[in-house]
């Protein structure tokens, strides 16, 4: 094996050198951007999900992990090649597409999905995860877990390590179950929310991006074969992810689609024979092009008070809602003059509060001033002062 310099130890390197900071005692993927709407809202004129057949399926916007469409999407449960996923980042965080790896005895006698290795073979980590994302190679999958943990029980920590770092509850009762880096023994246990954010770190990966996109990829030895996610190539936008099988697990695919500035991620679990996964997956991601819009919500209030201001911002910010409805963040006037820090803001769908935003609140201390420039920031305070004399008033029963 030959491993050249992990990607995330030159840029630690780097950093150590400018700013003289001890390295970190290990690397760590970065959790994905939370949305503003975690859950679909139970409220009049959300639309209802799609008619689809696997017992769970997920739909979330890619760039928020807003949750658009959920069935079972919390449930752990086996998913078989799926956790591949998983595999290929704590990977891709370590190495360089171009370091080597050699492949030893630890290839031989495995069953399932297959790129013919052989000990003794020398691929690159860009063939070897191409191997395990665009064919499902449990082979190339074991090959580089020996490779770049050392052993497969020290892969396996760093991948539950990886888990964490994202954000998923490893180590917790009924949280995630992490004993392979193929799937083949179905002891992996994770939920469609799960897979969902995984997805969405290794969209972020501009390497990772390219192999789970590519319709078709040529290994050696193996030749050209097309993606075995058959949705990318046939379904408008297809950008990737991954799919999966076992008795245990059925039929599953984590899928993903671009169009119209927006990317959503699909994820069937337990679907029936194909090609059910991939007809419910394409359902789901038309639901959401067709049915939903993204748009930002922002709000500025400026208050003159004695003394000086306070400015009260909501930052743009990315929700998904329905084609055509409103939606708007309320800004209310306080009834007592807010400190510097935060303020909670209401967020109303079609007039309905679905969550709660979070404002900065900043002072600013004016110049000076004398005569009747401050006889008119008196009268300003005074008008603020009436306004919370009257919310005061309206809120008194």
């Amino acid at each position: 094996m030959t491993l050249r310099h992990p990607r995330r130890a030159v840029a630690l390197l780097l950093a150590t050198l400018a700013l003289c900071a001890p390295l970190p005692a290990a690397a760590e993927l970065t959790p994905p951007p939370q949305p503003l709407i975690g859950e679909r809202p139970m409220v009049a004129g959300w639309p209802d999900e799609p008619s689809v057949g696997a017992p769970v399926v997920l739909l979330v916007e890619a760039a928020t992990g807003q949750v658009l469409v959920a069935r079972q999407a919390d449930h752990r449960r086996p998913v078989a090649s799926t956790i591949k996923i998983l595999t290929a980042l704590t990977v891709a965080d370590r190495t360089d597409p171009d370091d080597i790896i050699e492949v030893g005895a630890e290839v031989q006698g495995l069953e399932g999905a297959s790129v013919q290795l052989e000990p003794g073979e020398r691929w690159t980590v860009d063939q070897m995860l191409t191997a395990i994302l665009v064919r499902s190679g449990n082979d190339a999958a074991e090959a580089l877990a020996v490779a770049v943990g050392d052993d497969r029980a020290g892969f396996l920590e760093l991948m539950r390590e990886d888990a964490a770092s994202m954000g998923l509850p490893v180590g917790e009762a009924g949280g995630v179950v992490v004993t392979s880096p193929s799937g083949l023994g179905d002891g992996e246990l994770l939920s469609a929310q799960d897979l969902a954010t995984l997805a969405r770190v290794l969209l972020a990966d501009d390497d990772l991006r390219a192999i789970v996109g590519a319709r078709e990829a040529t290994l050696p030895g193996v030749g050209t074969d097309v993606n075995r996610n058959l949705l990318v190539g046939s379904y408008p936008g297809a950008t990737g992810i991954k799919t999966g099988f076992t008795e245990a697990a059925g039929n599953s695919v984590v899928a993903s689609a671009a169009r119209g500035g927006r990317e959503l991620i699909a994820v069937v679990l337990g679907a029936g024979p194909d090609p059910q996964r991939f007809e419910d997956a394409a359902a789901l991601l038309d639901h959401g092009f067709e049915a939903f819009e993204a748009t930002e919500v922002a709000a500025e209030l400026i208050l003159l008070v004695a003394g000086g201001q306070r400015q009260v911002v909501l930052e743009p910010t990315p929700v998904t809602v329905p084609v055509g409805v409103p939606v708007a963040a309320e800004l209310p006037v306080p009834v007592r003059t807010p400190e510097a820090g935060h303020l909670p803001v209401p967020v109303r769908f079609d007039g309905t509060e679905v969550a709660t935003a979070t404002a900065t609140v900043s002072g600013e201390q004016p110049p000076a001033v004398a005569g009747g420039a401050q006889l008119g920031r008196a009268a300003v305070d005074g008008v603020y002062a009436a306004l919370r004399a009257a919310h005061a008033q309206a809120a008194s029963p």
